[in-house]
């Protein structure tokens, strides 16, 4: 019987939920072809290796990633017979999950025994999908493969985010290292484990079951391919006593709306996935029950993500040495790709997971001023439509300005395919601290907060916010503010009642808008001193590497010290190296000598060395806070190393959100 693919249920209730425009939803059938197309069939023969899946005795997908080319053995390869049969000869490892389905009876229930499978040519990023019923199969001890397959469904995949890169055929001795094919665990080992965190491609299986055959959509499988910057599927874990449950979880890129895998998933939780290690060759698979999670669920589990895919697992192969292919090239990441998105738990780990505001009141951030410090730094002053618990200074807001720039869905976007699953949320450090209440010792509710912001180059939301301060000021535009959080800061969270305390030395190393919290810090640490003037003593030394008229930030300390009390001292170090604006830089340097007359200030032309830390007055004493781009401090904790400060001194902001 001629398949004809409408949108069964759960497809339907995703496309519904997920605003897919009904034209397209109503073109879908005509999308998918029953007869494979004669420029599919000469796509799949090219293949060398090809990702396909079926389903055990039990009904769980299983898919492999089949190798179809080898110059050591020309019967291999993909030949097309016809409009709708392809044959196929090919290789995998013995302990192959797929190939040990294929070895068992089908299920009783099913007529026939169902595949679906993905073409894809990393070398391009082209993809085909096809799904059908396997007429005919055998399986050698050796893992070696031969499939007649009847296909009537053929759908071609756009190219986001597949992974280039040049694979070649390799013989490799595979060594079964977890099995648990023929019983059901939740655990996974260590390895399995690392084998998800860097993969930047996954194959996903998943089913769907007709009520009868009268249905108008009929039983069929759908593999896709799933892809992302490496460790996109993050991972956690839950444990009961003894036990231990391995939970997988996939945010949903945006695709081309037709949700038919996660439609799948709405109506059969059993899925399988294939995570191929292409560097080691070691292949991980993995059967489980999934779920979808859509906005306020999805982000309770992933903050920034409104649509995603959790698998319980619930079985899982890990094949050492599994995969007879090789990398012959670098590997080059979809310019598609989101960043990564980090479970919650994974951020309070770090500190870095938002306390939400409450949502009933609908906290909105209007700018009301921006003052320039550097030709590429300025800071902005919001002020919140209510006030707000204020995180620790140092600690972070997040913004979110969808309600003025989205512009709605986008397929491909080739001149800025960041676009395409851009939120348009931002999360900014505060720049500025609260007041704080003598009497309570607590910093004070707020409704102004401010971010200090760098013009980067391609940057959407820091450009937004340099071009266009004076319309926003004027026009009064708000945005929604989603709440605060502090993961970085020099101040220790007190018993209650106590004041704040902050250590007695340190050593805070920064650079460029890096400076940043240590803004907040400096205001906040200045504010407990003059409200509760016993409570903190403390000895600061700030190294700051900022390049030309970027040094201009030091003058938010200079400006800030009025009358220092006696027990808290500070002394800068500023380094200043040119990027080629030397009037900018000159005056720059001109104007913190005026600002700071006392000495309290040092200016080199140059970037910081090694001596300069070295020569920081009880630096093993000191706890030492450091923020930066990268190359700083990757630096900085080599030097740190070198010198021999220990590692539990050094706190390092992460930028993760």
């Amino acid at each position: 019987m001629t398949q004809i693919h409408r949108s069964h249920a759960g497809e339907l209730l995703l496309q519904e939920r997920r605003n897919t425009p009904k034209e397209v939803m109503d073109g879908i059938p005509h999308y998918i072809a029953s007869d494979m197309p004669q420029q599919h069939a000469d796509f799949f023969a090219g293949l060398s290796y090809l990702p396909l899946a079926t389903l055990d005795q039990q009904g769980r997908p299983w898919v492999s990633l089949l190798v179809t080319a080898s110059e050591g053995d020309p019967s291999l390869g993909i030949r097309q017979d016809g409009r709708s049969t392809t044959d196929i000869v090919a290789t995998t490892s013995p302990y192959d999950p797929f190939a040990r389905a294929l070895r068992q009876a089908a299920m009783p229930a099913d007529q026939r025994r169902l595949f679906a499978g993905v073409g894809i040519d990393f070398n391009n990023r082209r993809r085909n999908k096809i799904a059908g019923a396997i007429d005919e199969a055998s399986v050698e001890e050796s893992g070696k493969l031969r499939l007649r397959l009847i296909s009537d469904q053929h759908l071609g995949n756009c190219p986001k985010y597949i992974t280039v890169r040049a694979l070649r055929h390799v013989q490799r001795t595979a060594e079964l290292a977890h099995d648990s094919f023929d019983m059901r665990t939740g655990a996974l080992p260590a390895e399995a484990k690392a084998v998800v965190g860097q993969s930047s491609t996954v194959f996903l299986a998943t089913k769907y079951t007709a009520a009868d055959d009268m249905a108008d959509t009929q039983t069929d499988m759908g593999v896709n391919h799933r892809g992302g910057a490496p460790g996109f599927t993050r991972l956690y874990e839950e444990r009961d006593g003894e036990k231990v449950t391995t939970f997988l979880v996939m945010p949903d890129h945006s695709g081309n709306r037709f949700y038919q895998s996660l439609g799948n998933i709405e109506t059969d939780p059993q899925v399988g996935l294939v995570f191929p290690d292409f560097t080691t060759g070691h292949v991980l698979y993995v059967t489980g029950e999934a779920e979808n999670l859509l906005d306020q669920d999805a982000e309770a589990l992933m903050p920034r993500v409104s649509l995603l895919t959790r698998i319980k697992v619930s079985g899982a192969v890990l094949v050492k040495n599994g995969l007879n292919l090789e990398l012959a090239s670098a590997e080059q990441f979809s310019p598609y790709n989101p960043p990564i998105r980090h479970l919650r738990q994974e951020l309070d780990q770090m500190g870095r997971a938002p306390v939400a505001q409450d949502s009933s009141a609908g906290i909105t951030a209007t700018l009301v001023s921006a003052q320039t410090l550097s030709d590429s730094i300025k800071t902005f002053n919001f002020k919140l439509s209510s006030p707000v618990n204020a995180p620790l200074p140092g600690g972070f807001g997040v913004f979110d300005f969808s309600g003025i720039l989205d512009a709605g869905y986008s397929h491909m976007n080739e001149a800025n395919p960041q676009l395409v699953n851009e939120d348009y949320m931002r999360t900014w450090t505060l720049s500025g601290s609260a007041g704080f209440d003598a009497q309570s010792n607590v910093f004070r509710l707020t409704d102004h907060v401010s971010i200090t912001v760098k013009r980067k180059p391609g940057g959407l939301l820091s450009n937004v916010l340099h071009d266009n301060a004076g319309r926003l000021i004027a026009h009064k535009l708000p945005v929604a503010f989603k709440g605060t959080g502090a993961g970085f800061t020099c101040f220790s969270q007190p018993l209650e009642g106590a004041a704040p305390s902050v250590p007695s030395q340190m050593l805070w190393l920064a650079g460029g808008v890096g400076v940043t919290p240590f803004m907040a810090m400096w205001d906040g640490i200045l504010a407990v001193a003059r409200a509760q003037p016993s409570q903190i003593a403390t000895d600061i030394v700030l190294l700051f590497s900022g390049r030309d008229d970027d040094i201009n930030v030091l003058k938010h300390f200079q400006d800030k010290r009025g009358s220092l009390p006696d027990h808290v001292k500070l002394h800068i170090g500023a380094f200043q190296s040119g990027k080629g604006g030397a009037f900018a830089a000159q005056s720059a340097r001109d104007d913190l000598r005026q600002t700071y007359p006392d000495g309290a200030l040092g200016m080199h032309e140059r970037r910081m060395e090694v001596s300069d830390i070295r020569s920081v007055a009880r630096l093993h004493d000191r706890e030492v806070f450091m923020c930066g781009p990268d190359a700083l401090m990757t630096w900085c904790e080599a030097t740190l190393t070198e010198l021999g400060v220990e590692e539990a001194r050094r706190h390092r902001e992460s930028f993760v959100f």
